[in-house]
């Protein structure tokens, strides 16, 4: 079976471990430093902050920038879960945005019409490696005091007119994943040019201190090893080989499948890094995933429901959340329709798609795909 995506982790990184695991110094450290310093320098950004996963850096990021209960915060319904939940664990609200159908990002278009003077941030997701339209949300945005977070966790290295998404926006986030285009095996990493955010993130990560047992802040638990920084100063190094075969595949894929379904988009100021290799296949998705299955390829159907839909948002007002210490009892997402991320949760899968892949697997890939999309 050809997975949709795995870990690739060679003998280099695995001798940085070794090296940490036989030094005794196991926690947050040096290397972290280091990663930190290097993983900024990589995207253009002043600031880096290494954190124990993306979730927790999309939340050190909100908390960072100020956003709490009161407060809206714009997500677009077609990402992962944890792009919204970040913002309920902040005390927010999401507020949900339909999605570009042809490349999955935010639509400016739809978020002109749902800012309101509680937004206090907007989260667009660079979904499969490919960037928001930044610009057009800023525009949307004019003058109002809204920052803009970045989730990157899909898009590491990838470019917004020629800029490295991450560096553009107040904060971005990023998640190291085992599956991701860089991993430390599991960790996050949040960015920014702004001091203020940059020790505000430092010490909420680490239970809120700025100095060894002076606490300013009420914090989280969520450093960074040095195993997982080990991991991570050595995959840092070959990110842009990795996407660069990562971008090998998706051009192989575009140039044998287009014309039996809807191949990416690509928009003239993105440069995308291809964290998943999306096809629009229409009504009959889930017949070709099974068809794929039977040929041991594992295709990945789209996410099962825009974010609004998650039955977690209907309890959000229940007693059984009271440990998040809000009232959402006025929320209601019933009635937000967001059209274009509802095709694509029916339409949309994911072709395996991952840098150490071989050129053999990718022709059985191709192969398979295309008797499948013609026989549809």
């Amino acid at each position: 079976m050809i997975p949709i995506a795995k870990p690739c982790i060679g003998e280099e990184e695995i001798d940085r471990v070794a090296e940490v695991l036989r030094s005794g110094m196991l926690a947050q450290g040096r290397l972290v430093e280091e990663f930190e310093e290097r993983f900024a320098s990589y995207t253009g950004s002043k600031y880096a902050i290494a954190v124990s996963n993306g979730t927790a850096a999309l939340h050190v990021a909100l908390i960072s920038l100020g956003v709490g209960p009161g407060d809206e915060v714009a997500v677009p319904s077609y990402t992962f879960y944890a792009t919204a939940s970040s913002v309920i664990l902040s005390g927010a609200r999401p507020v949900f945005i339909d999605v570009d159908p042809r490349t999955g990002t935010m639509d400016p278009r739809d978020l002109r019409g749902k800012v309101t003077p509680k937004m206090r941030a907007v989260i667009p997701v660079h979904i499969h490696g490919h960037p928001a339209d930044l610009d057009s949300i800023r525009e949307v945005l004019g003058e109002r005091e809204i920052f803009v977070l970045e989730d990157a966790a899909q898009a590491h290295g990838a470019l917004y007119r020629k800029r490295k998404v991450g560096s553009i926006g107040e904060a971005g986030a990023f998640s190291f994943y085992p599956t991701k285009n860089m991993t430390t095996g599991e960790g996050g990493m949040v960015t920014t040019d702004d001091e203020y955010v940059y020790q505000r993130a430092r010490a909420i990560r680490d239970q809120g201190q700025v100095s060894k047992y002076e606490h300013h802040y009420v914090g989280f638990n969520y450093r960074m090893t040095e195993i997982n920084a080990a991991i991570g100063l050595v995959q840092l190094e070959r990110l842009d080989e990795f996407n660069a075969r990562r971008k090998e595949i998706a051009s192989r894929y575009t140039e044998e499948l287009s014309g039996l379904v809807e191949t990416p988009v690509v928009e003239d100021w993105a440069n995308p890094v291809w964290h998943l290799y999306p096809v629009r296949v229409g009504p009959k998705r889930d017949r070709a995933v099974e068809m794929l299955r039977e040929r041991g390829i594992l295709a990945r159907p789209a996410y099962p429901m825009p974010l609004q839909r998650q039955p977690v948002m209907s309890k959000l007002a229940s007693r059984e959340y009271n440990y998040l210490h809000v009232l959402f009892t006025d929320i209601d997402y019933s009635g937000v329709e967001t059209p274009n991320a509802e095709a694509l949760t029916r339409e949309l899968l994911y072709l395996p798609i991952f840098h150490c892949m071989t050129d053999e697997e990718v022709d059985e890939v191709i192969e398979g795909a295309k008797e499948v999309f013609s026989s549809l």
